[in-house]
């Protein structure tokens, strides 16, 4: 077998050998053919790499595959296969603002490209989120800070308006291409409802009268709405709280909300231009575009102020209807004293049920109350919005949207003001993270990026719509560069106008502001003038008051920079508070470690001396130094710095501290931790300690209302919180409202329902109650243990000397939980300074600022302003505040006895 085998092996070896000296063109064949093979392999390896890039879903959203950024992307993925686009997905946080971004930045997990607003892209550059596309679009050759056409390199950059160039440009760097489409706010209405209250569609109103004669005509107390989440009846219009939404009727008016001053080298005069403003030619024909400009919020200007009380009027104006005529009455204060009013000449008395307050209504963001359902259910004849896509709006507020046209901002008066619109252009941008990819990769971001900047989106856009017939929603001008002027008929007569006025300028557009920190006053017009005037309990809200402070802080610190002349008058004072400051701190830290000293010193007989104890704890120490030493310290530092995500952090000593120091809402803010603080002790500090008395005194079923009261404390926060804010719903339907509802039943009780978390009087209390009722069962138990450590023999002395229950309480129980009571007081105190966690969830500060604790406020600075130099002088503010409290925290806890508790 052996040796069979040995044969038959040899054997085909032999035959190979013969065959390969026989025909060596086989050798050779095979070996082309093997080299071929592993060539067109490593060929196909190659060209399958494909390039990953990674932008936002407002470019490419793979779950709406019919938006058009999304199919622009699509198709430029199908002309370029070797390039792979996809959607970021950053985490989300409710109210985060731009911290998502930011941290994904921070950890270089940004996309490669997004979207960057008008109003915000300035900041963004501050901030070095961005990275500059001077290396496809140009060089500043000349000096100037611009790149000119004759320095660009990118054509299309060549079809860029000036003013869009300027916002995106900084020292010569561009960082920003403006997106094919723009947006346009306006008014829009429903033309079946004004048609119905025997108004004309194609002539919409003008002047602000006339705005007013409308809304009154458009409104109907009696009427009854199908769907609708509140009967309040019809009103003429929704406004927002919006503060750029505000911004066009200071326009309106004829104002400028912001103002840019060039001063003149020759004669030192000033010089006023508005903001978006792109020649400076004084009225001698001195050209000041080199010079720098001074930039000034101007929003409690006359036209500011005229502008606010307008709205008032039409939130709250008093108005009846005619009971013979059934049409509108405007009520004066006199009118309202006398309890009647003049009509026609003749005396008409009314009954305070009669009276209506307002033709206007805002939206709120309860579920089915957006102004698109209040516009769709026909609560409102108008709102205000982005009207560039009728057909869009009329799908959000689930209507025809054949039955929409809009018209713009109405002019103050005939002879007064203009009627203006709002245009919103935003930017493609490139995130700082780009620079660290190859040549190759950034070319193929650039490449997506003009793609998805090109006028085939606009193209596309325009020819499903006119495929889709609704050509009719589309500007005449666009529609005859497409080679569509037939359809140009389908458009109403009164769109075709309002295109046509603003082409020849009839009708103004005007942008955001977007220079300074225009975010935050946006913020601040919406949170402290005009969500509490145009809420429920708006009335009596002094308006103009709030939009001069606003105006005040703008101009000081909190859109543009604080002036240097002030940082340096009062440097010198806060030097000499900081040392003081840090002299009584040391004095406190060294009092601390005396204390434990003092404490340690009689103690004798120590067991063990060696290294073993030392190496047993290192590892807590050290995740302690880590974990919280080091960011207190890192954040000590953050404090002196203008510090940035990315880039360097510029060092500014003790500006920070000063400009906080002179911003009264941090100091309002603190005042208001401090009621805070005062109902959580009041409440969630008392209400345990009551609650384990009585849970002492059940004779039965002790275990089962011990768990019952415990269960909220099974139970997330975060779900406590939700759940207690549908509860507060300011409607009829809310639970708490339904009890209110049922009380009203009982003889002589007559309560209105609350609006709750929007009524700036009861927010707080309201944001504290959850918190009650979810830790007062755990708390109680603590309390309870403590209870039966407390002798029976003391209550049986008590009983003898004939004590009742309020003296055994007060002599006895209430003393024997007082060092206990003690420690959790002060543990309770200092965390409730740093709490905001139901704040956050439930008004987030507002309405108003009528919750803005400290906390919350060092989280928006933070997170969602971006000044983290800022958010960590907050905090060492509060923290050195609380210093002291951690002393008295130290000294009650020495003198603290414990007990083992034993059920009696």
């Amino acid at each position: 077998m052996i040796e069979g085998y040995t044969y038959l092996k040899k054997r085909p070896d032999w035959r190979f050998m013969s065959a390969w000296k026989i025909s060596p063109l086989v050798a050779v064949f095979a070996i082309c053919f093997i080299l071929v093979n592993v060539s067109l392999a490593a060929g196909q390896s190659l060209s399958s790499k494909k390039i990953t890039i990674k932008t936002t879903n407002f470019f490419f959203d793979p779950n709406n595959p019919e938006a058009a950024y999304t199919r622009q992307m699509i198709d430029f993925m199908r002309q370029n296969p070797s390039i792979e686009i996809q959607k970021w997905g950053g985490i989300s946080i409710p109210n985060g603002g731009q911290a998502p971004l930011m941290m994904a930045i921070a950890g270089k997990t940004a996309p490669d490209f997004g979207l960057s607003w008008f109003h915000i892209i300035r900041n963004e550059i501050k901030q070095q989120f961005l990275y500059p596309l001077n290396e496809w679009i140009g060089d500043d050759t000349n000096g100037d800070g611009i790149i000119d056409d004759s320095e660009a390199k990118w054509s299309g950059w060549k079809k860029v308006p000036q003013l869009w160039r300027k916002v995106a440009t900084v020292n010569g760097k561009v960082y920003g291409i403006p997106l094919p489409t723009r947006t346009m706010v306006a008014i829009l209405y429903r033309t079946d409802m004004v048609k119905a209250a025997g108004l004309n569609p194609d002539r919409p109103p003008k002047t602000w009268d006339e705005m007013y004669a409308w809304c009154l005509k458009l409104s109907d107390p009696n009427k009854k709405i199908p769907g609708s989440v509140v009967q309040q009846g019809q009103k003429g219009i929704c406004l927002p709280a919006n503060g750029f939404l505000f911004l066009p009727w200071i326009q309106s008016a004829g104002g400028r909300p912001i103002i840019q001053v060039k001063t003149s080298p020759t004669t030192g005069k000033k010089y006023e231009f508005s903001l978006d403003a792109t020649t400076f030619i004084t009225p001698e024909g001195e050209d000041l575009a080199a010079q720098p400009s001074a930039w000034r919020a101007n929003f409690a200007c006359e036209e500011g102020l005229a502008a606010v009380n307008f709205l008032y009027k039409l939130r709250w104006n008093p108005w009846m209807i005619d009971p013979e005529t059934n049409t509108p009455v405007e009520l004066t204060e006199e009118d309202l004293d006398n309890g009647y009013t003049i009509i026609n000449g003749k005396q008409v008395e009314f009954t305070e049920k009669m009276v209506v307050k307002g033709v206007a209504r805002t939206f709120s963001s309860q579920p089915g109350n957006s102004s698109m359902d209040l516009l769709g259910r026909g609560e409102v004849a108008m709102v205000i919005t982005t009207i560039d896509d009728l057909n869009r709006l009329g799908t959000a507020a689930n209507i025809d949207p054949a039955l929409l046209s809009w018209f713009p901002y109405p002019a103050k008066s005939e002879t007064e003001g203009q009627r203006v619109v709002q245009i919103q252009n935003h930017y493609a941008i490139m995130y700082t993270g780009v620079g660290e990819r190859s040549k190759e990769d950034r070319n193929a971001v650039w490449k997506a990026l003009t793609a998805a900047c090109s006028e085939k989106v606009v193209e596309n856009k325009i020819t499903s719509n006119v495929l889709e017939g609704l050509s009719r929603f589309v500007s005449p001008e666009q529609l005859k560069r497409m080679g569509y002027e037939e359809y140009i008929r389908d458009i109403p007569f009164d769109l075709r106008r309002n295109f046509d006025e603003l082409k020849t300028g009839k009708i103004k557009a005007y942008t955001e502001p977007w220079t300074g920190f225009w975010y935050l006053i946006d913020t601040a017009l919406h949170r402290k003038c005009l969500s509490i005037m145009l809420g429920a309990n708006g009335e009596d809200f002094d308006c103009g008051e709030a939009l001069e402070n606003i105006e005040h802080k703008a101009n000081t610190g909190l859109m543009f920079e604080t002036p240097k002349e002030v940082l340096a008058k009062w440097r010198p004072l806060a030097f000499g508070i900081l040392i003081v400051l840090l002299i009584i701190i040391s004095i406190l830290i060294y009092k601390i470690i005396r204390s434990y000293s003092a404490k340690n010193k009689g103690a004798t007989g120590s067991v063990y001396s060696g290294w073993l104890p030392v190496l047993l704890v290192a590892p807590a120490i050290l995740i302690i130094l880590l974990w919280r030493y080091y960011p207190l310290m890192r954040g000590m530092l953050m404090a002196f710095q203008d510090y940035k995500v990315t880039g360097d952090a510029k060092f500014v000593g003790l500006d920070n501290f000063i400009v906080l120091v002179m911003d009264m809402s941090f100091w309002k803010s603190l005042l208001r931790t401090v009621y805070f603080v005062f109902l959580n002790m009041f409440l969630a500090f008392t209400a345990p300690i009551i609650l384990a008395i009585l849970l002492t005194e059940v004779p039965r079923f002790k275990i089962f209302f011990r768990t019952l009261f415990f269960l909220p404390q099974m139970t997330s926060g975060i779900v406590i919180a939700l759940m207690w804010k549908l509860m507060y719903n300011p409607t009829p339907a809310g639970f708490f409202n339904q009890l209110i509802s049922m009380l009203n039943y009982i003889p002589f009780v007559n309560i209105e329902n609350q609006t709750w978390l929007d009524d700036p009087k009861l927010a707080m209390i309201c944001c504290v109650l959850p918190t009650v009722w979810a830790s007062m069962g755990m708390a109680s138990l603590i309390y309870l243990a403590a209870l039966y450590s407390i002798p029976n023999d003391l209550y049986e002395a008590a009983d003898l000397d004939g004590a009742g229950i309020r003296q055994k309480l007060w002599r006895i129980t209430l003393p024997s939980l007082l060092p206990l009571i003690i420690i959790n007081f002060v543990g309770t105190f200092i965390g409730t300074f740093q709490n905001m966690g139901n704040i956050f969830l439930l008004t987030f500060g507002g309405p108003g600022e009528a919750t803005t604790v400290v906390g919350l406020k060092i989280w928006i600075e933070a997170y969602s302003n971006l000044r983290f130099s800022m958010a960590t002088g907050m905090a060492w503010i509060l923290g050195s505040l609380l210093i002291g409290l951690t002393y008295v925290q130290i000294q009650f806890l020495n003198k603290v006895e414990y007990r083992r508790a034993k059920e009696n």
